[in-house]
């Protein structure tokens, strides 16, 4: 499986397996296999899902930038955790190998 398609699958929404390398280039650590067999692309919230009463400069202190930094958060589920990985680590979708 190519790594366009991961990223097409990735921001269609669809639940989806996956297998990855960490990294952390601010902490230099990493190399750590993780891997989830159900998640989903986490969806930025807008100004109209945002909760009444906050400002969004409150909510949204820093914009991740994930075009450039190539990352991505995804959902874990059932449980709700955030995870961020960086595309170009991933090794295994849906259990295909990723090239």
């Amino acid at each position: 499986m190519l790594l366009k398609d991961v990223i097409a699958i990735m921001d269609s929404g669809q639940e989806f397996s996956i297998g990855f390398r960490t990294y952390s280039k601010t902490k230099d650590t990493g190399g750590e296999w993780r891997s989830f067999h159900r998640c989903r692309k986490k969806q930025d919230s807008s100004p109209a899902q945002a909760t009444p009463g906050v400002s969004i400069t409150e909510t949204n202190k820093k914009h991740p930038n994930h075009f450039a930094h190539f990352t991505r958060n995804i959902v874990v589920l059932p449980s709700g955790e955030i995870v961020k990985i960086r595309l170009r680590l991933v090794r295994k979708f849906n259990g295909k190998t990723v090239i």
